[in-house]
């Protein structure tokens, strides 16, 4: 049986991940962004010359599993130590703060340097973030917390 939430967490934010990279890949085939989020993230990495090249995707899309595993881990733990009271509510929050958190602070001025977006595009990446947290939710209602809270009642986690 598994002792902690580290690789629970990863899975449940790679699987949050795999349902917002549907909900971007489905909006760029429906035209309502030029780019999908692989390429976003490469921003951070490479020059603009490489951002449409299948490097971007590779590059990007290792940036954006990692991130979003990391992202998984910190959610459960969240959940863990505040509650799983409200659930959605605070899954949808988590993923409006990571939208706000990276795509407004820390790639916000590359990526429009690097890749303008559109209103309606910039609109893809608020709902999608808002579907990653809800997913994150879901995902993590999904694990079975009990056995950690036996641990902690014993002393064992501070």
């Amino acid at each position: 049986m598994i002792r902690d939430y580290i690789l629970p967490g990863a899975l449940v934010g790679i699987a949050a991940d795999m349902v917002k990279l549907t909900v971007n890949y489905t909006a760029y085939l429906l035209n309502f962004t030029n780019v999908v989020f692989w390429q976003i993230t490469a921003t951070r990495f490479l020059e603009k010359k490489y951002l449409y090249k299948p490097i971007a995707y590779v590059i990007g899309g290792i940036a954006d599993v990692i991130t979003t595993a990391m992202l998984g881990v910190i959610f459960v733990y969240f959940i863990y130590y505040f509650g799983n009271r409200y659930l959605l509510i605070k899954g949808i929050g988590f993923g409006l703060v990571v939208w706000v958190g990276i795509f407004g602070t820390l790639l916000g001025a590359t990526v429009q340097e690097k890749l303008p977006q559109t209103p309606s595009g910039i609109m893809v990446t608020i709902v999608a973030h808002l579907v990653f947290g809800l997913a994150l939710a879901v995902f993590t209602g999904r694990i079975n917390m009990t056995h950690l809270h036996a641990y902690k009642k014993k002393g064992s986690l501070k």
